[in-house]
């Protein structure tokens, strides 16, 4: 699953102690990049052994970080994917842990504690 032994490593620490949740934007990410067909359904297989988030957010909510972004000079700086995961992350009070500098924007965008990230290094 981990592209990296860094995040390997870190996901195999957080495994051991929390649970892992998905959401859609965040399973139809990771299976987009898959190779071919057998790794789709390999990226796939990975995604249903985890738990979906329960709280989906509303179209608000989901603005609310997308203006944040305008607002900040930051539009550019996260895709509307990423926005999308965030809200779910907030909705569902989790926190990301991503190799994407994108979460960092948007957690600038928002201010201090209301958005979790924990970037890891590939």
């Amino acid at each position: 699953m981990a592209r990296s032994a860094n995040i390997r490593r870190r996901f195999e620490e957080i495994t051991n102690t929390y649970p892992i949740y998905t959401c859609p934007p965040q399973v139809l990410e990771y299976c987009w990049s898959a190779r071919n067909p057998a790794e789709y359904a390999e990226f796939r297989r990975d995604m249903e052994l985890y738990t979906p988030a329960v709280n989906t957010p509303n179209q608000s909510e989901v603005l609310d970080i997308q203006q944040a972004l305008w607002d900040n000079g930051l539009m550019r700086g996260a895709g509307n994917t990423d926005v999308l995961i965030a809200a779910y992350a907030i909705t569902n009070d989790l926190t990301i842990l991503t190799a994407d500098h994108d979460f960092e924007h948007i957690q600038r965008a928002l201010g201090a504690g209301r958005f979790r990230q924990e970037f890891v290094s590939e």
